[in-house]
């Protein structure tokens, strides 16, 4: 993926995926009971419980500061409504690495008596507390060395699995603060940095400075292999599978139609939209077109990612009743200190289908909220996963500026499926692994297509 698309996807994700996103205050149950969310008129400081940030809340005014034990450094501007609906405008810096949607006006959710929810139902709580922590660092500043002291203790407050990708974070202190004095220039700084991201191989990793991008994922054949042959795989799929063009809905993010033996094909590309009503159209289209069909190919394959609500919502279309569709948790205290789980369910659409078999497509390009998706849609009845493992990346992207108005991204959450198994850089594995080979892509033939109608066949018979 260029590394711009992957930029604007990573700003989204921000957005979004923590819970955030384009998702205005009338999207939020304000019933005219609720009281308000703190009192006006006085000024108050909320901490969060892990995440990192402290809120200082003036009136219906409200500033985010980013925090570490030994720094303190503003981060969001907003405002706090009677009903307790948070809206922030990050403050990001000047790098040309950002795209102009970092800069919007974001709901990051309902706030109240320390609890802010989002519209998954997924809580971040806040203590109050009297005074602003003292600290070292508090204010914008080049200095090599107070910039290499807020990165690396970012980290180590904050990142989720030390302990699964095997690094000592405390050695890599220990390695690499000798190297920075106040003479180190920004170019070494910078070098530095992506030394010690790179040894995170985290997909959700990465760093923003004025000028370039650094992702610590990590190098992965079969995700190369599929990125490589991207075009020609969906062009195989909709030439030699399917019975006419496939249908497009939200700008391509969703496509659709009927393979030749009269079955439904979905494939979800993207899940980066966080408005619920254009996701409710574009989901409600499709289950009218494809009403009378009983069998369905989800193919989740090229999903890059996204809103979790949006897998949700797709899994929510094939089940009448509610269901787990697998934990959250965010990292509070120590590496292996996590919050109580926060159990996250699939509601019942409005409009459902009714099937009778569903073949889910996955693969090493299926990643983030594509994987939450793919968890989801695997808990549902009736529901085979075929094809490779996901991409094994499914925290949310927390997101931290340094003193030199650098970005940082990091996971600082864990997901579980229901049964409580993590999934994080391993992957979530098929049912059946169907491995598609370069010979299948040159002779124009996608294997695990065909092997999701041959399914289907006898399901059917």
């Amino acid at each position: 993926m260029k590394s711009r698309v992957w930029i604007a996807l990573l700003i989204f994700l921000f957005a979004s995926v923590s819970g955030a996103g384009a998702y205005t205050s009338s999207n939020v149950n304000q019933g005219k009971e609720a009281k308000p969310a703190v009192d006006g008129a006085k000024r108050q400081l909320w901490q969060s419980r892990g995440y990192g940030c402290i809120m200082e809340i003036n009136g219906k005014s409200v500033t985010m500061y980013n925090y570490t034990r030994d720094s303190l450094l503003l981060f969001a501007i907003g405002d706090l409504d009677e009903q307790g609906n948070l809206n922030l405008k990050f403050q990001l810096g000047d790098s040309k690495q950002l795209p102009e949607s970092a800069r919007e006006r974001i709901w990051m959710g309902r706030f109240q008596n320390g609890s802010l929810t989002d519209k998954m139902g997924y809580v971040k709580q806040f203590k109050q507390i009297k005074q602003f922590p003292a600290v070292k660092v508090k204010e914008l500043s080049k200095d090599p060395v107070a910039n290499f002291e807020v990165f690396w203790q970012t980290f180590e407050e904050n990142f989720s699995f030390f302990p699964l990708v095997k690094v000592d974070w405390k050695e890599v202190y220990k390695t690499y603060r000798p190297k920075v004095t106040a003479a180190t220039s920004e170019k070494e700084l910078e070098n530095i940095f992506k030394e010690m991201l790179g040894k995170l191989k985290d997909g959700h990793t990465n760093m923003i400075t004025n000028e370039n991008f650094f992702s610590a994922m990590p190098k992965m054949e079969r995700a190369e292999f599929y990125e490589i042959n991207l075009k020609a795989i969906q062009g195989t799929i909709e030439s030699n599978y399917m019975n006419g063009a496939l249908k497009s809905k939200l700008e391509g993010r969703i496509q659709y139609g009927r393979t030749k033996n009269g079955d439904a094909y979905i494939q979800l590309r993207e899940f980066d939209v966080s408005d619920e009503k254009l996701i409710d159209e574009a989901l409600a289209d499709m289950v009218q077109d494809l009403a009378d069909c009983r069998n369905f190919v989800i193919d989740m394959r090229f999903n890059r990612g996204g809103d979790d609500i949006f897998g949700l919502k797709v899994a929510g279309l094939f089940t009448g009743e509610k269901r787990l569709a697998y934990n959250k948790q965010g990292r509070i205290g120590g590496y292996d200190q996590f919050s109580e789980p926060t159990k996250i369910f699939i509601e019942p659409g409005a409009k459902r289908f009714t099937a009778n078999k569903i073949i889910v497509l996955s693969g090493p390009l299926t990643v983030s909220a594509g994987e939450t998706g793919t968890m989801a849609l695997k808990k549902l009845d009736k529901v085979t996963v075929i094809g490779e493992k996901t991409s094994g990346f499914f925290s949310d992207v927390l997101f931290k500026t340094l003193p030199n108005n650098w970005v940082i991204m990091l996971s600082n959450e864990r997901y579980t499926s229901p049964e409580g198994i993590n999934y994080e850089q391993l992957g979530l594995p098929p049912d059946e692994q169907i491995i598609l080979k370069q010979a299948d892509v040159d002779a124009h033939k996608d294997s695990v297509i065909i092997r999701a109608m041959e399914l289907l066949k006898v399901a059917s018979k």
